[in-house]
Protein backbone atom coordinates (compact mmCIF):
# COMPACT_ATOMS: atom_id res chain seq x y z
CA UNK A 1 0.00 0.00 0.00
CA UNK A 2 1.32 3.42 -0.98
CA UNK A 3 2.07 5.53 2.08
CA UNK A 4 0.18 8.81 2.24
CA UNK A 5 1.29 12.10 3.73
CA UNK A 6 -0.76 14.97 5.11
CA UNK A 7 -0.08 17.03 1.96
CA UNK A 8 -0.84 14.07 -0.36
CA UNK A 9 -4.46 13.88 0.74
CA UNK A 10 -6.73 16.07 -1.37
CA UNK A 11 -9.63 17.07 0.85
CA UNK A 12 -12.98 15.93 -0.56
CA UNK A 13 -16.56 15.46 0.58
CA UNK A 14 -17.94 12.87 2.95
CA UNK A 15 -17.32 9.22 2.18
CA UNK A 16 -20.53 7.50 0.97
CA UNK A 17 -21.84 4.90 3.39
CA UNK A 18 -20.93 1.45 2.00
CA UNK A 19 -23.32 -1.45 1.93
CA UNK A 20 -21.92 -3.77 4.55
CA UNK A 21 -23.26 -6.50 6.80
CA UNK A 22 -22.68 -5.18 10.32
CA UNK A 23 -24.62 -5.18 13.58
CA UNK A 24 -24.05 -1.43 13.90
CA UNK A 25 -24.77 0.46 10.63
CA UNK A 26 -22.92 3.56 11.86
CA UNK A 27 -19.68 1.56 11.80
CA UNK A 28 -20.19 0.30 8.23
CA UNK A 29 -17.81 3.03 6.99
CA UNK A 30 -14.92 1.08 8.51
CA UNK A 31 -15.62 -2.17 6.64
CA UNK A 32 -13.91 -1.30 3.30
CA UNK A 33 -11.11 0.81 4.79
CA UNK A 34 -7.47 -0.06 5.45
CA UNK A 35 -6.31 3.36 6.67
CA UNK A 36 -7.62 6.29 8.72
CA UNK A 37 -5.96 9.70 8.90
CA UNK A 38 -6.57 11.98 11.89
CA UNK A 39 -6.14 15.74 11.52
CA UNK A 40 -6.65 18.34 14.25
CA UNK A 41 -8.99 20.57 12.29
CA UNK A 42 -12.59 21.66 12.57
CA UNK A 43 -15.24 20.92 9.99
CA UNK A 44 -18.35 23.05 9.49
CA UNK A 45 -20.35 20.23 11.04
CA UNK A 46 -18.50 20.70 14.35
CA UNK A 47 -20.14 24.10 14.70
CA UNK A 48 -23.46 23.03 13.22
CA UNK A 49 -24.06 20.35 15.85
CA UNK A 50 -22.54 22.37 18.68
CA UNK A 51 -19.21 20.61 19.14
CA UNK A 52 -17.11 23.41 20.66
CA UNK A 53 -14.15 21.53 22.17
CA UNK A 54 -10.89 20.46 20.48
CA UNK A 55 -11.96 19.16 17.08
CA UNK A 56 -10.56 16.51 14.74
CA UNK A 57 -11.54 15.37 11.27
CA UNK A 58 -10.89 11.76 10.29
CA UNK A 59 -10.24 10.96 6.62
CA UNK A 60 -9.77 7.86 4.52
CA UNK A 61 -6.72 7.66 2.25
CA UNK A 62 -8.76 9.08 -0.64
CA UNK A 63 -9.19 12.33 1.26
CA UNK A 64 -12.88 11.75 1.98
CA UNK A 65 -14.19 12.65 5.42
CA UNK A 66 -15.22 9.57 7.42
CA UNK A 67 -15.85 10.85 10.96
CA UNK A 68 -15.54 13.91 13.18
CA UNK A 69 -14.16 13.77 16.71
CA UNK A 70 -14.20 16.05 19.74
CA UNK A 71 -11.79 15.93 22.69
CA UNK A 72 -12.89 16.85 26.19
CA UNK A 73 -10.38 17.20 29.02
CA UNK A 74 -6.60 17.54 29.16
CA UNK A 75 -5.37 14.72 31.44
CA UNK A 76 -8.39 12.47 31.95
CA UNK A 77 -9.49 12.63 28.34
CA UNK A 78 -12.61 11.66 26.46
CA UNK A 79 -12.95 11.49 22.68
CA UNK A 80 -16.40 11.30 21.11
CA UNK A 81 -16.52 10.35 17.42
CA UNK A 82 -19.47 11.26 15.19
CA UNK A 83 -20.67 10.41 11.70
CA UNK A 84 -21.82 12.90 9.07
CA UNK A 85 -25.33 12.96 10.61
CA UNK A 86 -24.03 14.06 14.00
CA UNK A 87 -24.66 10.66 15.61
CA UNK A 88 -22.07 9.51 18.14
CA UNK A 89 -20.67 6.15 17.03
CA UNK A 90 -17.40 5.65 18.98
CA UNK A 91 -16.28 6.75 22.43
CA UNK A 92 -12.63 6.68 23.56
CA UNK A 93 -11.78 7.36 27.18
CA UNK A 94 -8.43 7.79 28.93
CA UNK A 95 -9.62 7.33 32.52
CA UNK A 96 -6.40 8.03 34.44
CA UNK A 97 -4.26 11.14 34.39
CA UNK A 98 -0.89 10.20 35.85
CA UNK A 99 -0.30 6.45 35.40
CA UNK A 100 0.66 4.40 32.36
CA UNK A 101 -1.53 5.27 29.42
CA UNK A 102 -4.72 3.30 29.01
CA UNK A 103 -7.72 3.86 26.76
CA UNK A 104 -11.16 2.24 26.82
CA UNK A 105 -13.21 2.09 23.62
CA UNK A 106 -16.96 1.71 23.07
CA UNK A 107 -18.44 1.32 19.57
CA UNK A 108 -21.17 2.41 19.53
CA UNK A 109 -21.40 4.04 23.00
CA UNK A 110 -22.67 1.47 25.49
CA UNK A 111 -21.05 -1.42 23.60
CA UNK A 112 -17.56 -1.99 25.04
CA UNK A 113 -15.24 -3.37 22.32
CA UNK A 114 -11.85 -3.32 23.97
CA UNK A 115 -8.95 -1.40 25.43
CA UNK A 116 -5.40 -0.27 24.86
CA UNK A 117 -2.67 -0.52 27.53
CA UNK A 118 0.84 0.93 27.58
CA UNK A 119 3.47 -1.41 29.02
CA UNK A 120 6.79 -0.65 30.68
CA UNK A 121 9.35 -1.25 27.96
CA UNK A 122 12.50 0.33 26.49
CA UNK A 123 10.60 0.97 23.25
CA UNK A 124 7.12 2.39 23.77
CA UNK A 125 4.72 -0.54 23.53
CA UNK A 126 0.96 -0.99 23.82
CA UNK A 127 -1.24 -4.07 24.02
CA UNK A 128 -4.72 -4.17 22.49
CA UNK A 129 -7.28 -6.26 24.34
CA UNK A 130 -10.72 -7.26 23.11
CA UNK A 131 -13.97 -6.88 25.05
CA UNK A 132 -13.23 -9.92 27.24
CA UNK A 133 -9.66 -8.84 28.05
CA UNK A 134 -7.76 -11.11 25.65
CA UNK A 135 -4.63 -9.64 24.03
CA UNK A 136 -5.18 -9.53 20.28
CA UNK A 137 -2.51 -7.13 18.97
CA UNK A 138 0.64 -5.31 20.00
CA UNK A 139 1.71 -1.81 18.94
CA UNK A 140 5.45 -1.21 19.24
CA UNK A 141 7.60 1.84 18.47
CA UNK A 142 10.08 1.23 15.67
CA UNK A 143 12.79 3.35 17.33
CA UNK A 144 13.39 5.73 20.22
CA UNK A 145 12.72 8.84 18.10
CA UNK A 146 9.28 10.40 18.58
CA UNK A 147 8.55 10.52 14.85
CA UNK A 148 9.65 6.98 13.99
CA UNK A 149 6.14 5.51 14.04
CA UNK A 150 4.76 2.27 15.43
CA UNK A 151 4.28 -1.23 14.02
CA UNK A 152 1.04 -3.12 14.67
CA UNK A 153 1.90 -6.75 15.33
CA UNK A 154 -0.15 -9.95 15.39
CA UNK A 155 1.84 -12.92 16.66
CA UNK A 156 4.98 -10.83 16.00
CA UNK A 157 4.00 -10.34 12.34
CA UNK A 158 3.45 -6.79 11.12
CA UNK A 159 -0.15 -6.20 10.00
CA UNK A 160 -0.29 -2.40 10.05
CA UNK A 161 1.26 0.74 11.45
CA UNK A 162 0.64 4.00 13.25
CA UNK A 163 2.50 6.89 11.66
CA UNK A 164 3.11 10.12 13.52
CA UNK A 165 5.55 12.27 11.58
CA UNK A 166 3.37 14.69 9.58
CA UNK A 167 -0.07 13.54 10.69
CA UNK A 168 -1.51 10.70 12.70
CA UNK A 169 -2.65 7.74 10.66
CA UNK A 170 -3.36 4.10 11.33
CA UNK A 171 -3.33 1.32 8.72
CA UNK A 172 -4.67 -2.22 9.05
CA UNK A 173 -5.91 -5.09 6.85
CA UNK A 174 -9.27 -4.43 5.18
CA UNK A 175 -10.58 -7.75 6.49
CA UNK A 176 -9.81 -6.89 10.13
CA UNK A 177 -12.83 -7.03 12.44
CA UNK A 178 -14.57 -3.65 12.75
CA UNK A 179 -14.35 -3.60 16.60
CA UNK A 180 -10.55 -3.98 16.35
CA UNK A 181 -10.41 -1.16 13.78
CA UNK A 182 -12.27 0.99 16.32
CA UNK A 183 -9.69 0.17 18.99
CA UNK A 184 -6.85 1.03 16.59
CA UNK A 185 -8.48 4.39 15.90
CA UNK A 186 -8.54 4.90 19.67
CA UNK A 187 -4.84 3.94 19.73
CA UNK A 188 -4.13 6.72 17.26
CA UNK A 189 -5.57 9.24 19.73
CA UNK A 190 -3.78 7.74 22.75
CA UNK A 191 -0.43 7.99 20.98
CA UNK A 192 -1.35 11.53 19.95
CA UNK A 193 -1.97 12.48 23.60
CA UNK A 194 1.51 11.34 24.64
CA UNK A 195 3.46 13.58 22.25
CA UNK A 196 3.14 17.15 20.95
CA UNK A 197 0.51 17.76 18.30
CA UNK A 198 2.03 18.35 14.87
CA UNK A 199 -1.01 18.50 12.64
CA UNK A 200 -0.84 22.21 11.83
Amino acid sequence: MKSTTHSDVERKEWMPCPKANTDFPGLAYLCPLNELIVAEENDNLHNLIGLKDIGYTIFNNQGQKVFLAVQKGKYKIEIRIYNCYGNEIIKVEKPYAWCLNKALIWAPPGNFVGSLHETRSCLKTYFIKNHVGEKVLKIKARAFRNNSGFSILSNNEKVGEVTTRWRYAVSFPIEMDVPVKCILLGACFLICWTKPLIFK
